[in-house]
């Protein structure tokens, strides 16, 4: 019992740590040089600043035509810009005030793709006269660093990890077995390989956890699957890649360099994930320098969260999968 504010106090905050973000989507596909058709969909948001987007000076706009999807307003309409888009500089305004993101994505008439997610300290982007390699490397690092870090479900699966490892060599070893794991199912459905399957993926995940959770609370339990566990390891690995392929999926591949975009996007996913790794072992190594019972009621704590946490998503996804399975027949 002593545990259970704890517990009750991370399920309170859940809603707002979810796996996916719900950004505005601006998304821009070219006809012509200078013709394009655009669609810009944001969330309804009651009492807030909506964002916006501003383009150049020399494009002209079509009436706007407005529907609501959802939980979100989305318009249609047909722009012209004299200039084209290329080396001009396209803006959201009310990012900061509505404490939102956007996602741009722009296709040119000749197959070129940029994709950018627009934030409160960025809320510009300049369409590149001609493409870079190092830019899509660059754009596409930074993402993954960013959705492995904001990525709570995925960072408790690695607290998990840290938590089972006996050793650094233990670490190690399970750590690259899901490095391995998400990477094959990233590559294969990115590519086109295999397809997506992001219904039930999200549900999967929060299993995933939750085993490490159970694994965790009886040390009977981790002794029987300790001989199985990397090749297990490597299978929630495969899990855990199906959802950073559906994230990078809404965020599109460059399309001339897809392999670099790819590449660049599991490299960042690896960083975050090694900075968050030895962020978490030195904080652990400091707590037990510091006294010896500060380590074990963290583990505690961080055990009582991957529980209550990974119970709330199942439950939650699981609900959320049935809707869609009633909608769907």
């Amino acid at each position: 019992m002593k545990h259970l504010w704890l517990l009750m106090l991370f399920i309170s905050f859940s809603p707002a740590w979810g796996h996916k973000l719900a950004p505005s989507l601006l998304e821009i596909d070219g006809e012509s040089a200078t013709t394009f058709n655009v669609l810009w969909r944001t969330p309804a948001l009651s009492a807030q600043v909506s964002p916006e987007p501003i383009f150049p000076e020399t494009c002209t706009m079509a009436q706007a035509a407005q529907q609501a999807v959802g939980t979100s307003v989305e318009w249609r309409w047909h722009m012209t810009c004299a200039e084209g888009l290329e080396g001009q500089t396209l803006q959201v305004r009310g990012l900061t005030a509505s404490r939102t993101a956007a996602l741009l994505k722009i296709s040119l008439v000749d197959n070129r793709q940029y994709s950018q997610l627009m934030r409160r300290d960025s809320q510009t982007f300049e369409i590149p006269r001609v493409p870079s390699t190092w830019a899509v490397v660059g754009q596409y690092f930074v993402l993954g660093v960013e959705h492995i870090l904001i990525g709570i479900d995925h960072l408790l699966f690695v607290t998990g990890l840290l938590l089972l490892a006996a050793s650094w060599r233990q670490l190690l070893v399970t750590v690259t077995a899901f490095t391995v794991g998400h990477s094959v199912t990233l590559v294969l459905v990115s590519l086109r390989i295999i397809p997506e399957v992001a219904v039930w993926v999200e549900l999967a995940i929060a299993a995933t956890i939750l085993y490490l959770a159970v694994e965790l609370s009886y040390k009977a339990f981790a002794q029987r699957s300790g001989r199985v566990r990397w090749p297990l390891i490597a299978v929630f690995g495969l899990v855990h890649g199906l959802g950073f392929a559906s994230v990078l999926e809404e965020l599109g591949l460059p399309q001339g360099d897809v392999l670099a975009g790819l590449v660049a996007f599991n490299v960042g996913i690896e960083a975050g994930q090694l900075v968050f790794v030895a962020t978490l072992a030195l904080l652990f190594w400091m707590l037990r320098s510091l006294s010896a019972s500060l380590a074990p009621l963290m583990r505690t704590a961080a055990i009582y969260t991957m529980g209550g946490m990974a119970v709330f998503w199942c439950l939650e996804r699981s609900y959320a999968l049935l809707l869609s399975s009633v909608y769907f027949f």
